[in-house]
């Protein structure tokens, strides 16, 4: 699969690894993409992977991730070239937090993954992996268990599209919570995750469902 890749930070570029390692070409969008810091991951990339403009990574990839900073992200996706991701898959692992005066959401009675969708209503808008961080993105391995990756989106097909990349990515609980509405829930327990890092001193924690 040809996959795009929004933001070439930590989360974008360990997505981009264990898509590479499973098999897929990735090409991951940045606004400088010649930038010495990305040499590295280039070559290691071994040909399967690039760092491009952002309008090259949408071009490539369907799917195509949204990893980056919250804040950027209406301005990056107003400057792509009209169209570009017009019917594609766009899987966002965004969280739109501030951390003054506590962690909290900076939005109200809506979430992140609906605006994406409401900026992009020619895409099928996916939200999944922002529950996590992105030490434990790829192939997340708990002493106490497999944890649970949440998705939520108005289409079907582009769910079962992103669920498969999951298991690529080393996922096996995936749980369909429902349309792109339910990302407020995804988003809710990102929040709950980091607090309770915070609260126990102990970082890269993650949720998971016990089965009675």
């Amino acid at each position: 699969m040809k996959i795009g890749i929004f933001g070439a930070g930590r989360v974008g570029k360990t997505i981009g690894e264990g898509l590479i390692r499973a098999g897929h070409e990735v090409r991951i969008g940045s606004r400088d993409p010649e930038h010495a810091k990305h040499r590295e991951w280039k070559r290691e990339a071994g040909g399967k992977g690039d760092v491009v403009s952002l309008n090259e990574a949408a071009r490539f990839g369907d799917p195509v991730f949204a990893a980056l900073p919250w804040d950027g992200l209406k301005e990056a996706l107003e400057r792509l070239e009209p169209g570009v991701l017009k019917n594609k898959t766009v899987v966002d692992v965004t969280n739109a937090v501030r951390f003054e005066d506590g962690p909290r959401l900076t939005y109200g009675d809506t979430s992140a993954g609906e605006l994406v969708q409401r900026w992009l209503p020619d895409s099928s808008v996916v939200k999944t992996l922002n529950t996590v961080s992105d030490r434990r993105m790829v192939h997340p391995s708990f002493r106490d268990g497999m944890p649970a990756m949440f998705v939520s989106g108005n289409d079907a097909r582009a769910k079962n599209q992103v669920k498969s990349l999951l298991e690529d990515l080393g996922w096996r609980d995936m749980i369909d919570l429902g349309d792109i509405r339910q990302s407020r829930l995804q988003e809710a327990l990102m929040l709950a995750c980091v607090i309770s890092e915070i609260r126990l001193g102990s970082p890269g924690m993650a949720f998971a469902l016990l089965r009675g």
